[in-house]
C-alpha cells in the first residue's frame, strides 16, 4: 500500500485546493521555507489520527495547535468553513481508498476501519495507526529525539512495537494474570484449611473440657437445693438457672446503685450539714435586698416631684445673663431695656440685684437636688447588687436542697430510706455474698447441660474433620493449577524473549547496515546496537565498545545516526502493509558528503520496492535526489516544487515526471569512419 495523493483546502497555510499526486517510486518536493512542504506531511498524519503529534506539548495563552488547524489568514476569517478539508488517498495493485476530515466532524471521528488496509490487524499494536505514522513520517524534529535522545527504556519498546512483538506482551500479562489468579486461591484454599483445622482443634479443645468439668451427682444436687431456698422456689431444671440468673443480673444492678451511694454519701452528708448556713444566708440577703429596694422607692419618691439639678442650673445661669445684660444696656430713656417700662435708676438697679440674688437660690437648690440624685443613684446600685447576691444564695440553697432530696429518694428506693453510709455498706456485703453464693450454685448446676453440650461438640469437630479435608483436596487442586500456571506463564516469557530475539537478530545488522551506509562518523565506521534487561528491557547504541554517541557526536552526526535508526525502525514494521518512507527535510545540519549516502540509502530502498517522499529546501539537492534515485518507464519518478501563485496563495508552481536515464548512451556506427 502506497500513498497515492493529498488533497486539501484550507488546512494551516493552504488558502486554496492543491493536490499532490505522488509518484509510486520516489517524489521529491522542493521549495523555499514557508511554501507548505511541512504541512503535506502534516496533513498525512492529521487525515490519519486526528491530530499532528509534533505539537501535542505546544500550548499558549490557553490554546492549542487545535485552534490554528484551518486556514486562518487575513481571509480565512470569512470563509466557509465547510467547503475546507483534507483527503488522503492510499493506493496498490488491489486496493484504492480515502481518508477525508472536515473541520465539521466530531473530535471522536473513528477512521480504523478504513486505515485497517495499512496494516495487518490481527498483528498490530492497539495504537496502530499512530505506531505507523511515527515510523513512516520522519520528521526534521524528531529524527534525534526519537532515536539518540530517547531513553534506551523507550527506544526498546518503539523497536519492539515496530518489528510487532505485542502479541507476545499480551500473552505474558495473560499467563500472568492467570498465575497471579492461580496464586490467590491457592491462598484462599491454604486459609481454609488453617480455618478449618483450627475449628477442629477448638471443638477438641472444648470437648476435652466438657469432659474434666462434669461433676458428680450428690455435688449437682446440692446446688439445686441452695438454689431453689435461696430464690424461694419449688421450679427445677431450666426454670431453676433461668430464674437463678435472672437474680443475678439484678443483683449486679443493685450493687452498682449501692456502690453509688456509697461514693455520694459524704457529699450528702456535707450538703445536710450546710444547708441550715445556706438557708440562713439566703434569708439574710433577701432581707438585704428588701431593704436596700425600700431605700431605692424612697429616693425615687423623693425626687419625683422635683425638677432635675441640671434643670435649676440652666435657669439660674440664663437669669444671671439677662442681669448682667441688662447692666450693661442700662436705662433707654428712664425706661427698662427689658420690658420697655419706666422705672428709676434706683428701682432699675434694685430689681437687677433682687434677680440676682433669685439666681444665686436656684444654684443653691441646684447643689441640693444633685446631692439627692446621687442618693438615689448609690441606692439603685445598692439593691441591684443585694438581689444579684440574694438570688445567687437563693439559687445555692435550691441546689444543695436538691442533691439531698435526690439522694434520699435513691436511699428509699433502694430500701435503705435515713440509712447510715455503714448500713450502706453493710447492705451492699450482704448483696456480693448472695451473688456469689448463686454464681457459684449457678456454675455446678449448669454441668447438668454438659451431656448436651459434648454431643454438640462432638458433631461440630466431625463437621470441622470434613471441612478441613474437603479444604486440604481444594488446597491440592489449588497448588496444581498454580504449578500449571506458573508453567504457561514461564513459557510465554521465555516464547517471547525467544521470538523477539530471532526478531532481533534480523533487525539490528540492518541497523548497523544501515550505519555503515550513512558513515556518520569517519572514525567510527560501526555502532552496536544491544539489548539488555530481563523483565524492563534497554536498546543500547555504543561505537567503539563503549562510546555513547548520544554525548560525543556533532549535531549532523546524531542525526545522521539517527536517521539510520528510524530507517531500519521502518523497514521492521512486519505489521505494516504501507510501503512508504515519508521525510521531511532530513539534511537539515547534515554535511553534503552524508547526504550523498542519504541519497544511496533511499535509491537502494526504492530499488526495493518502498515508496519514498522526501522534502527538502535545497533545489540542487532536489536535482541529486532525482538523478540518483531510480526512475523507470513503467514507474518513473517525480519533482515537485512549491510555492506561491499571482494571489500569494499557496499552490504547486511546478511538477514532473523524471525522465529515464537510457541503458545505452553511446552507441558504436555500423561502418567506420575514415578520414
Amino acid at each position: 500500500m502506497r500513498l497515492s495523493y493529498v488533497h486539501l483546502h484550507g488546512f494551516r497555510g493552504y488558502r486554496e485546493p492543491v493536490r499532490l499526486d505522488f509518484a509510486d517510486s520516489f517524489t521529491i518536493i522542493d521549495g523555499r521555507n514557508g511554501v507548505g512542504k511541512s504541512t503535506i506531511f502534516d496533513a498525512v498524519e492529521f487525515a490519519l489520527t486526528g491530530t499532528i503529534s509534533k505539537y501535542l506539548d505546544a500550548k499558549a495563552d490557553g490554546e492549542s495547535v487545535a485552534d490554528y488547524l484551518w486556514w486562518a489568514g487575513p481571509e480565512g476569517r470569512d470563509q466557509d468553513l465547510s467547503k475546507h478539508f483534507v483527503k488522503v488517498g492510499f493506493s496498490d495493485d488491489d486496493t484504492q481508498f480515502a481518508i477525508r476530515r472536515t473541520p465539521l466532524d466530531p473530535k471522536d471521528l473513528d477512521v480504523r476501519a478504513r486505515a485497517e488496509n495499512l496494516f495487518h490487524p490481527d498483528a498490530a499494536p492497539r495504537e496502530a495507526i499512530a505506531q505507523l505514522c511515527n515510523s513512516t513520517i520522519i520528521r526534521d524534529e524528531h529524527i534525534a529525539r526519537l532515536s539518540l535522545d530517547l531513553k534506551e527504556g523507550e527506544r526498546f519498546t518503539l523497536l519492539r512495537d515496530a518489528i510487532g512483538a505485542v502479541d507476545a506482551e499480551d500473552w505474558i500479562k495473560r499467563a500472568q494474570a492467570l498465575h497471579s489468579a492461580a496464586a490467590g486461591r491457592t491462598k484462599t484454599a491454604q486459609a481454609e484449611v488453617e480455618a478449618a483445622g483450627n475449628a477442629q482443634a477448638n471443638a477438641a479443645r472444648q470437648l476435652d473440657q466438657a469432659r474434666a468439668s462434669l461433676p458428680t451427682a450428690d455435688i449437682t444436687g446440692q446446688a439445686s437445693t441452695r438454689l431453689q431456698r435461696t430464690l424461694g422456689t419449688s421450679v427445677s431444671g431450666t426454670q431453676l438457672s433461668d430464674l437463678a440468673r435472672q437474680r443475678l443480673a439484678a443483683i449486679t444492678l443493685e450493687i452498682e446503685d449501692l456502690q453509688s451511694l456509697i461514693a455520694g454519701y459524704a457529699r450528702f452528708e456535707s450538703a445536710r450539714r450546710d444547708l441550715p448556713e445556706i438557708e440562713a444566708r439566703a434569708s439574710e440577703a433577701s432581707v438585704t435586698a428588701t431593704l436596700a429596694q425600700l431605700r431605692y422607692d424612697k429616693a425615687v419618691s423623693a425626687l419625683a416631684a422635683a425638677p432635675e439639678a441640671t434643670d435649676l442650673s440652666a435657669q439660674a445661669r440664663q437669669l444671671e445673663n439677662l442681669v448682667e445684660m441688662g447692666r450693661q444696656l442700662g436705662l433707654r430713656d428712664g425706661h427698662c431695656p427689658l420690658c420697655a417700662s419706666g422705672i428709676s435708676p434706683d428701682d432699675f438697679s434694685h430689681g437687677l440685684n433682687q434677680a440676682l440674688n433669685i439666681a444665686r437660690g436656684l444654684d443653691t437648690r441646684a447643689v441640693e437636688q444633685a446631692k439627692r440624685e446621687r442618693e438615689r443613684d448609690a441606692a439603685r446600685r445598692e439593691a441591684q447588687t443585694t438581689e444579684q447576691a440574694s438570688l445567687s444564695a437563693t439559687a445555692q440553697r435550691d441546689q444543695v436542697a436538691s442533691l439531698i432530696a435526690d439522694f434520699e429518694s435513691r436511699l428509699a428506693a433502694a430500701g435503705l430510706e435515713n440509712a447510715t453510709a455503714v448500713e450502706v455498706e453493710s447492705r451492699r456485703a450482704k448483696v456480693e455474698a448472695e451473688q456469689q453464693t448463686i454464681a457459684s450454685d449457678v456454675r455446678v448446676f449448669d454441668t447438668l447441660s454438659i451431656d448436651r453440650v459434648m454431643t454438640r461438640v462432638t458433631v461440630e469437630q466431625a463437621a470441622a474433620a470434613d471441612r478441613v479435608r474437603s479444604a486440604e483436596v481444594r488446597l491440592g487442586r489449588a497448588r496444581t493449577a498454580e504449578t500449571r500456571a506458573k508453567s504457561i506463564y514461564d513459557a510465554a516469557r521465555r516464547a517471547a524473549a525467544e521470538t523477539l530475539q530471532l526478531r532481533l537478530d534480523r533487525v539490528i545488522p540492518l541497523m548497523s547496515e544501515l550505519y555503515k551506509r550513512l558513515r556518520p562518523h569517519p572514525a567510527w565506521g560501526d555502532i552496536e546496537y544491544s539489548v539488555r534487561g530481563d523483565v524492563k528491557r534497554f536498546l543500547t547504541l555504543k561505537v567503539h565498545g563503549e562510546v555513547n554517541p548520544q554525548f560525543v557526536f556533532s549535531s549532523g552526526q546524531r542525526r545522521a545516526t539517527g536517521l539510520a535508526f528510524l530507517l531500519s525502525v521502518n523497514l521492521s514494521i512486519a505489521w505494516s502493509k504501507w510501503q512508504s518512507i515519508l521525510l521531511d527535510d532530513p539534511v537539515q545540519h547534515v554535511d553534503d558528503f552524508r547526504t550523498v549516502h542519504l541519497a544511496e540509502v533511499l535509491a537502494q530502498l526504492c530499488s526495493s520496492g518502498r515508496q519514498v517522499i522526501c522534502a527538502v529546501e535545497d533545489s540542487a539537492l532536489a536535482d541529486l535526489m532525482c538523478r540518483r534515485l531510480p526512475s523507470t518507464v513503467a514507474c518513473p519518478g517525480k519533482r515537485i516544487s512549491l510555492g506561491a501563485d499571482t494571489t500569494g496563495a499557496l499552490a504547486v508552481v511546478h511538477e514532473q515526471n523524471i525522465a529515464t536515464l537510457s541503458r545505452r548512451s553511446l552507441v558504436p556506427s555500423d561502418t567506420s569512419l575514415s578520414a
